[in-house]
């Protein structure tokens, strides 16, 4: 059973609109590994923030009362077959679920906004 209590279940992504430009936020599962953090579209490329991420990486985004700025980016497992094995076993362990396109989070160094 996954973490349902937690207050660590959840990340709170903003990207850009990929046609509007208007900030677009979603509550979503996530993974944190190597000072980077991974989350999982079940709707792979269709997802409107996955294509926002896609054409505007910059993003910020908010777990717990942490809050990051940051770029985001798709994991190819073809390019990167460690590290989408290791995220899909971290999602796996955490929610019971990583079927999906992987997205990495990498926050900008030193900007952690309380």
């Amino acid at each position: 059973m996954f973490l349902k209590d937690s207050k660590h279940q959840f990340l709170y992504l903003t990207t850009e609109g990929w046609k509007t430009k208007a900030p677009h936020r979603i509550e979503i599962w996530y993974v944190r590994h190597q000072g980077r953090f991974y989350l999982v579209s079940q709707f792979r490329h269709e997802a409107h923030w996955v294509r926002n991420i896609k054409n505007h990486p910059g993003i910020s985004f908010e777990v717990d009362s942490d809050k990051y700025l940051g770029l985001g980016r798709i994991i190819d497992p073809d390019d990167e077959p460690e590290l989408a094995k290791k995220v899909s076993e971290l999602m796996e362990a955490k929610y019971q679920w990583s079927d999906g396109l992987i997205v990495e989070l990498r926050p900008e160094p030193g900007v952690l906004q309380k």
